[in-house]
C-alpha cells in the first residue's frame, strides 16, 4: 500500500557522523538504532552526552516532521517536567533542517537521549509499575490536550481507528496461524469501529508499547520515560490506553487486574468517561489486531526491519489468543469498579 511509508533512508555510520558533524557542530561515535520510517542513529559525544539524530524518509511529508518536532515543543513549554526528550536546533537555528541525499529533500531532528532501558516484550510487571505506566502516557495525554497541528489529520498506519482493522487486503496477507487467531474477532472490530467515530478525540502519542516506555534498570519496573514520537496523531483519546494495554497486558499472571491498574494510572492523569472506560478492552483488541496485519505486511514488504518484527510475531499472536479468551463486558466492569 503506498500510504505506507515503512522506507526509511540507508546511510552509513560514517555519512550520519559527517551529517551531525556539518549540520550540527557534534561529534561523536556512533550507532544504528531500528526506525521504520526514519534513519535514526545515537551518538555518544565528548561534550554533549549521548543524542539522537533522525533522518526522514524522503517520502515522509516535511509538515509530518514539523508536527512531530512542534509537538516536542509544546511539551517542553507546557509540561517541562514530563520526562521526555528535547529539540536541538542545528547551528543554524533549525528544528527541522532539510538534507539532500542523491538529489531528494529528507527532513532531520536532534534529539537528547533518555537515559534507562525499556520494558521487556514479556515482563512480568507488578500492580504499582503498571499504574506509572499509566500515568505517565495520562500526563503526556493531558499535556497534549489543547495542542494541535494542520498534520495531525495526515493517514498514520498505526492509528486504531483509521479503519485499517477491517482492510480486506491487509486481511489476506495474513499467514494462516494469524488468521486463525484473529477471524474471530472480526464481529468485535466492526462494533469497536463504530464506537470510536462517536469518543472525544485529541492528539496522542499512539506508540506507548514495551519497546518506547524506560525504566531505570533491570530491577525497575517503574517507568521514568516515554520515547519516539513518531507515530503522533489526532485519534480517540483513549487509545493510548488501548496501546499500551495491548503491549504489557495480556501476558501478565491477570490480565485484567493489570489493564485495571494501568487504566487507573491513566484516569489519574487524564479523567476518562464512561464511554471511554466501556470501549477500553475493545480498543486493545483493535490494537493486537493491527498490530498482527502490519506485522504481517512488514514481514513481506519492509526488509529493514522484518527479522526484528518476525521476532516479535509469536508473542503477539499469543497475546492476541488469549485476550480472545477474556469477557470484554466483565474487564470493563472490573474496571469501572476500580475507578
Amino acid at each position: 500500500m503506498e500510504l505506507f511509508r515503512f522506507d526509511p533512508p540507508v546511510l552509513t555510520d560514517a555519512q550520519a557522523a559527517a551529517i551531525l558533524a556539518e549540520r550540527y557542530g557534534i561529534h561523536g561515535s556512533a550507532q544504528k538504532l531500528r526506525g521504520e520510517r526514519s534513519h535514526n542513529t545515537l551518538f555518544t559525544t565528548p561534550d554533549h552526552g549521548r543524542v539522537v539524530l533522525k533522518i526522514a524518509s524522503p517520502s515522509e511529508p516535511a509538515t509530518t516532521i514539523d508536527f512531530h518536532a512542534a509537538t516536542l515543543v509544546h511539551l517542553e513549554r507546557h509540561a517541562p517536567d514530563l520526562p521526555i526528550a528535547r529539540m536541538i536546533p542545528s547551528l543554524d537555528h533549525e528544528l527541522v533542517p532539510v538534507l539532500e541525499i542523491d538529489g531528494l529533500q529528507h527532513s532531520m531532528r536532534l534529539v537528547t537521549y533518555l537515559p534507562g532501558i525499556t520494558f521487556g516484550d514479556d515482563q512480568h510487571i507488578s500492580a504499582h509499575g503498571l499504574s506509572t505506566i499509566g500515568s505517565l502516557i495520562g500526563a503526556l495525554s493531558a499535556a497534549l490536550t489543547d495542542f494541535d497541528h494542520p498534520a495531525a489529520a495526515e493517514f498514520m498506519p498505526w492509528d486504531i481507528a483509521n479503519g485499517l482493522i477491517l482492510d480486506d487486503e491487509l486481511w489476506a496477507g495474513l499467514g494462516d496461524d494469524a488468521r486463525a487467531v484473529v477471524s474471530p474477532s472480526r464481529a468485535r472490530l466492526e462494533a469497536a469501529h463504530g464506537t470510536m467515530a462517536e469518543l472525544p478525540r485529541q492528539i496522542v502519542h499512539n506508540d506507548g508499547h514495551a519497546g518506547n516506555l524506560l525504566r531505570s534498570g533491570p530491577g525497575s519496573d517503574l517507568a521514568t520515560g516515554v520515547i519516539d514520537f513518531g507515530d503522533l496523531v489526532r485519534t480517540v483519546t483513549v487509545a493510548d490506553v488501548g496501546i499500551s494495554g495491548a503491549s504489557f497486558v495480556p501476558h501478565q499472571v491477570d490480565p485484567i487486574a493489570a489493564l485495571v491498574a494501568l487504566t487507573a494510572g491513566f484516569h489519574s492523569r487524564q479523567p476518562l468517561s464512561e464511554a471511554e472506560i466501556t470501549a477500553i478492552p475493545e480498543l486493545v483488541l483493535c490494537r493486537l489486531v493491527l498490530s498482527t496485519l502490519l506485522v504481517e505486511h512488514q514481514i513481506a514488504t519492509a526488509p529493514h526491519i522484518a527479522d526484528a518484527v518476525a521476532r516479535e510475531r509469536p508473542g503477539l499472536l499469543a497475546g492476541t489468543d488469549r485476550w480472545l479468551q477474556l469477557d470484554p463486558h466483565r474487564v470493563a466492569e472490573r474496571i469501572r469498579e476500580a475507578l
